[in-house]
């Protein structure tokens, strides 16, 4: 294991057994920033108890995770950025949903790695226990309902549920709202 390997090891350790306790904010989110390189918007908030996966590489010049403006991630979720995530403005991820972009070949002898990154749209709502696979685009407005996989991309203002995901219906392409939930100690 070369020096870089074991710095990453070690951020990983950290981020997800220490940092992820940490009842503030400020603290919290200006570690995801420097030693883990995430994007994180204005007001955007993310949660006590998170689980985040980082390759420790940035692709194309992007952070490997990047949360945009106003959006709330909540506790027990996992955020895998080793593929790539981008998640959009005023998004609400429900806890415990997975956003998985690692997986495997089943098909190669060597059980080979494939990435392949997640985008999720502004306005995008996941609910609870949701599972989100690599690859998939979640459009802008969707909703994916609790406890759905996620295995196809998700056209905009469309509500998928189940497992694997299928459409269930549409949601109003009038959406205003600014997501501004920050209570002081999560």
């Amino acid at each position: 294991m070369n020096a870089r390997e074991l710095a990453l090891q070690v951020v990983r350790y950290l981020t997800n057994n220490i940092v992820v306790h940490v009842p503030s904010y400020t603290l919290r989110h200006a570690w995801y920033r420097r030693a883990v390189g995430m994007e994180i918007g204005d007001g955007a908030a993310l949660k006590m108890g998170l689980y985040v996966y980082v390759g420790g590489r940035r692709r194309l010049g992007r952070p490997s995770i990047s949360v945009g403006d106003h959006t709330v991630i909540n506790q027990q979720c996992c955020l895998d950025g080793r593929g790539g995530l981008r998640i959009g403005r005023n998004v609400n991820i429900s806890p415990g949903v997975w956003l998985l972009t690692d997986g495997h070949d089943m098909h190669d002898p060597f059980f080979g790695e494939t990435l392949e990154p997640i985008e999720i749209g502004d306005f995008a709502w996941l609910g609870s226990r949701a599972t989100v696979l690599p690859g998939v685009t979640i459009g802008e407005g969707a909703v994916v309902a609790a406890g759905a996989t996620v295995t196809k991309d998700v056209p905009p203002f469309t509500v998928v549920g189940g497992v694997p995901a299928k459409p269930m219906g549409t949601r109003s392409r009038d959406l205003r709202y600014r997501v501004d939930y920050r209570p002081v100690l999560e």
